[in-house]
């Protein structure tokens, strides 16, 4: 009760100060809706209380009076300091967004947006200091509480909501199931000069003593109350930024990652008054097909349909580590994308499984049930939910059979699907199935993974580039990928080279392989533009040399030597990954390199040849990453 409760901004101490880029945020710019729906609805679904009740999410916008928000006087104040130590800068973009945020600020009202959960275990650890999933939201990066079954870190998905706010500010709040009641407000704004003339860190805390947490609940929505004996966590975007559209965006997104925990009901969310749920999956489906990315209708087909759908299952029950069962729902329809939906026991979808066969048109479900067979797989997914790793595994060599006994159920599964009127088998090109053509490149290759426990090396991996269908645009990487018989891809984007040939729009020297030849003009040899194979390292290591400048080493080993080589890098979010912008890469033995978005260019490999490759990214936190190699073998 006689806690000081107000925004406190800690001074800097004399050391770096942080200006509005803050990369953590910039991450989820692009993409705010779909990055906050698969964050939260993730998080949600992983804190489930195992009630047997499913867990359910509200997305709720609201109006507040700027009077009504806490010490809203310290954020003004805040926002005005931070507008008047950025007004000299020669970019106006730290001016623009305060001027901004300060326009709102002085509006009768401010929307905002309520997100709640009921039937979780809400964030537990409130009063402890570190190393707890509310500390860990709210104050700690590079650190992690979950285990087992559960997925995320509270690495840089945490950053989504801030994303959606215009004044970066979000206020938490809880209960837990030890009935624990805790809120706090943070703010990530920019350094700026405070009332003692002390320039500060640009992360402000609203709370009690020592940038403590108030051990009671706050709504800033005056029509909801988180009823007694309802665990859960409700967040409180102030300032929300969504657009027209942000609802039927959201629904999408909801839809595209977590249909099957829906379908099963699992999963209950209210999008602004806009009920998903297994009941209304119908009409939903059909009225928010236009903002699909990731072919949720034809999955909802495929799991609706009783005639022309066919259902497959798999036991596993030779070893006790990996007991339960898989059943696999496949459909043949015209303009499907061939893909399979793999999906683990909370109704997440882990991956879009492509290029199973390049002729039918289907799309498939896999469900994983069992509590030994998805803590198993729980063990090999990447930090992003999006693929299965073998190199995560203690036992590799059981973690790569079980992959391959998932494999040729697909395989078998296909087969059975044949038209009657065709002796034609339903055999898949050859390609990648569930990493399996990794997993056959790097069988004899050690590859290390590490746990950031003690925050000196960043978690990294190789991964082999996944290519979406041909022609089709992948919405993370923004390069579209044609991918042939080989498993190899073709990536455009690079300097020099045409158009994808379908819009003949090449600004290169390429020639576009579609309809209509590319009409550039680069000088980049045509055997640069061969496809590109994924190159597999046998080690790879990120160090850490200035995490505040966003300074590190890339220590890439390649198991085989390729030309025109490519290095990507990516930033683990809880359920996908971000492109890292790299603001400079140097090497000693490659004094040419160039450097575009996330990729570094102008490489060669050489096969058990350390590659040294000074980079700074555009993040100045710890985060994991992921490093993707790939260039024309030699």
């Amino acid at each position: 009760m006689g806690q000081k409760r107000k925004w406190n901004f800690p001074s800097n101490n004399f050391g770096q100060i942080f200006g509005i880029a803050d990369s953590g945020v910039e991450t989820f710019k692009g993409t705010p809706m779909k990055s906050l729906a698969r964050e939260i609805c993730q998080n949600s679904l992983d804190a489930n209380d195992q009630s047997g009740q499913p867990t359910k999410i509200e997305f709720k916008a609201f109006q507040i009076a700027p009077s009504d928000i806490p010490d809203f006087e310290g954020l003004y104040d805040a926002l005005k300091r931070s507008l008047a130590f950025w007004s000299g800068q020669t970019t106006d973009r730290a001016k623009s967004f305060f001027e901004t945020a300060l326009s709102v600020a002085n509006n009768v009202a401010i929307t905002c947006l309520r997100i709640s959960d009921y039937n979780t275990t809400g964030l537990t650890g409130a009063r402890e200091e570190y190393n707890s999933a509310w500390c860990n939201l709210t104050k700690s990066s590079g650190a992690s509480d979950k285990s087992g079954s559960n997925g995320g870190s509270f690495g840089i998905g945490k950053y989504a909501p801030f994303a959606c706010s215009v004044f970066r500010t979000v206020f938490y709040s809880t209960l837990d199931s030890a009935h624990q009641s805790a809120y706090q407000g943070v703010s990530r704004l920019t350094s700026f000069r405070n009332a003692s003339e002390e320039i500060t860190q640009g992360i402000g805390f609203y709370g009690g003593e020592k940038n403590a947490p108030v051990y009671e609940q706050i709504s800033l929505d005056s029509e909801y109350h988180r009823p007694a004996e309802q665990h859960g966590t409700d967040i409180f975007i102030l300032g929300f930024n969504g657009d027209e559209h942000w609802r039927e965006q959201m629904v999408a997104s909801i839809l595209d990652g977590f249909l099957y925990a829906v379908f099963n009901g699992a999963l209950v969310v209210d999008v602004d008054g806009t009920q998903i749920s297994k009941d209304t999956l119908d009409g939903l489906v059909e009225s928010h097909k236009d903002y699909f990315r990731e072919h949720a209708d034809e999955y909802y087909q495929t799991l609706l349909n009783r005639t022309e759908v066919c259902t497959f299952e798999k036991l596993f029950t030779e070893d006790p580590e990996t007991c339960g069962k898989v059943t696999l729902r496949l459909m043949i329809e015209a303009g499907f994308h061939r893909r399979v939906a793999m999906v683990r026991q909370t109704g997440m979808k882990i991956k879009d499984k492509g290029h199973i066969n390049g002729i039918i048109p289907f799309a498939g479900v896999l469900y994983i049930e069992g509590v030994e067979l998805n803590t198993y797989l729980r063990t090999l997914e990447n930090p992003q939910h999006l693929e299965w790793e073998v190199e995560r595994a203690d036992n590799q060599r059981k973690a790569k059979k079980l992959l391959q006994q998932l494999s040729q159920f697909i395989r078998e599964s296909l087969n059975e699907m044949r038209d009657d009127s065709s002796e034609e088998e339903l055999d898949p090109p050859v390609g990648e199935y569930l990493s399996a053509k990794q997993e056959e490149e790097a069988a004899n290759e050690k590859k290390e993974e590490r746990i950031l426990d003690t925050i000196h090396d960043v978690d990294s991996r190789v991964t082999e580039v996944k290519p979406p269908s041909s022609g089709e645009q992948d919405e993370d990487t923004a390069e579209t990928q044609h991918p042939n018989d080989t498993g190899e891809i073709s990536v455009s984007g690079l300097p020099g080279e045409g158009g994808s040939g379908d819009q003949g729009a090449g600004n290169g020297g390429g020639n576009g392989g579609g309809h209509h030849a590319g009409n550039g003009g680069g000088d980049i040899p045509k055997e640069h533009r061969q496809a590109l194979s994924t190159i597999p390292a046998s080690h790879i290591r990120n160090l850490v040399r200035d995490r505040k400048e966003g300074k590190y080493t890339i220590i890439f080993t390649p198991a085989i030597s390729a030309c025109d080589g490519v290095i990507e890098i990516f930033m683990s979010a809880e359920s996908q990954a971000y492109d890292a912008n790299i603001l400079s890469a140097h090497c000693a033995t490659h004094p040419n390199l160039t450097v575009e978005g996330n990729k570094i260019q102008n490489i060669n490999f050489t096969r058990q040849q350390p590659l040294k490759i000074d980079v700074q990214i555009d993040y100045h936190d710890y985060c994991p990453m992921e490093v993707k190699g790939y260039g024309n073998k030699v």
